[in-house]
């Protein structure tokens, strides 16, 4: 038996990655991120020679062939406000810790927290990503305060072996819908995402075996070696830096035609680039359902998303049968797929009885996001099932005995709209549990009146 090679992040956050390297190349050239890989001991030789930072960016200057003259070095005080809009190379950074110092477009300087004797692999890292940072500023690249986009920059130009070896992130806060890129950046590269741009920085160059990878860290390296062989087996990556190719400007029929790639993150970026000034034609409509009832969730995660993107625009694109292929993800063995199909379905208001009686079932989910995306469908219909009201309260007691108020505002807006007389129903609900009846009535007090009929029969 034939085991395929397998990447070491899953498609979406591989498909995102890629993207971001992409959007860098066609900002700052294609070539720079074909350019050699620069191993630790020749920053760490070049600085131990004379001790001079400014000899480190005029070599890191030449190597990506940027005009570096006019940036400066200053001392600043530790994790000083950045008076400039500075750039993600320092402690102003989301994550559990930054690099030494950051970036200040307004002057092209760079402010350090600390010498770099201090500790040289943290103040050599920051000059590079503060280089890297003005190379992209000066580029007017869109993402160059984004502390992951510039990371992903400094492996792509072949400077990051030093930032290899520096733990920023130990663990992404992650959103439930991964459909979410650019409303949830996310911080600096953790470890597995680090791994996964040092195989694309190898592969793309067309380097099988390369010698650098040995000063890898350890619980890097496998990792990276694991996804260069993936890289290797299948080319399945939407960044191929060889091609040369400008593909985020392409036309609309383009993107439909990338839609149907065999790449799977081809497939991913394609889809979230899907539009239409009108009703899908009957291919676009057969591609889409078919992107619907993908085997791979990301595809599957960001049809949906597409789905729900176009006709807010277009109402017509939400015909029955792309309606019909959203209904039949509810219960999609993907808790992710569950709860964001329920959310879609809600806004285009295409909930039948069986969508609502799922949705009624998800209140009494365990993960969270399904929970909010049940509470979410209901609170949008016009009527709702009796036997809805018993889960909902079985859902409140619960959120409160564990003193987790986060969906408590969206649960008392369902009451509001299904009961005429909460508040003589949460008298009775708590009547047991005295303590949570104050949270629950200013609650509801909060949430404006407004009453919908409990259908019976439903």
């Amino acid at each position: 038996m034939f085991f395929q090679p397998k990447a070491n992040l899953p498609d979406s956050a591989k498909s995102r990655i890629e993207f971001c390297l992409q959007q860098i190349a066609e900002c700052v050239g294609f070539e720079r991120l074909l350019l050699p890989v620069v191993g630790r001991k020749t920053i760490f030789d070049l600085y131990e020679g004379e001790r001079n930072p400014q000899h480190v960016i005029a070599f890191i200057g030449k190597h990506l062939g940027h005009d570096v003259n006019g940036i400066q070095v200053r001392n600043a005080l530790p994790q000083a406000p950045s008076a400039g809009g500075g750039c993600c190379g320092g402690g102003s950074c989301d994550g559990p810790s930054g690099l030494a110092g950051r970036y200040e477009p307004a002057d092209r300087s760079i402010m350090l927290d600390q010498t770099i004797d201090s500790d040289p692999a943290m103040g050599l890292a920051t000059l590079i990503n503060a280089v890297v940072c003005d190379l992209l500023s000066q580029n007017n690249f869109a993402g160059v305060h984004l502390p992951e986009q510039v990371d992903l920059a400094v492996v792509g130009t072949g400077l990051g072996m030093i930032r290899n070896s520096i733990s920023l992130v130990a663990k992404h806060p992650v959103h439930w819908d991964s459909t979410q890129w650019d409303v949830y950046p996310r911080p600096f590269l953790d470890g597995q995402s680090l791994a996964y741009a040092n195989a694309i920085a190898a592969w793309g160059r067309d380097d099988a075996a390369p010698e650098w990878s040995n000063d890898l860290p350890s619980d890097l390296k496998r990792p990276m070696k694991r996804s260069l062989k993936f890289l290797l087996k299948t080319n399945d990556s939407f960044f191929r830096p060889r091609a040369k190719q400008v593909l985020l400007t392409q036309s609309q029929s383009e993107w439909w035609k990338l839609a149907a790639d065999s790449s799977a993150s081809s497939q991913v970026i394609a889809i979230r680039h899907l539009n239409s000034n009108g009703k899908l034609d009957d291919q676009q409509a057969s591609l889409l359902i078919d992107k619907l009832g993908s085997a791979n969730v990301a595809i599957t995660l960001n049809a949906i998303a597409a789905m729900e993107r176009m006709a807010s625009q277009q109402p017509a694109i939400a015909s029955e049968s792309l309606v019909r292929g959203l209904r039949s993800l509810t219960d999609h063995r993907d808790d992710e797929v569950c709860a964001k199909s329920m959310c879609v379905l809600a806004r285009l208001g295409g909930l039948d009885d069986a969508a609502v009686e799922t949705a009624a079932t998800m209140l009494e989910a365990h993960p969270k996001h399904l929970t909010f995306a049940g509470l979410y469908a209901l609170c949008m219909q016009d009527s709702v099932p009796e036997e809805v009201v018993p889960a909902l309260d079985r859902c409140f007691v619960r959120v409160l005995r564990a003193c987790d108020y986060e969906l408590i505002d969206l649960i008392a807006t369902a009451y509001r709209r299904w009961l005429y007389d909460p508040q003589s129903h949460f008298e009775k609900l708590f009547q047991n549990s005295p303590e949570h009846l104050p949270i629950a009535l200013e609650t509801l007090q909060k949430v404006p009146q407004q009453p919908v009929l409990l259908s019976r029969g439903a």
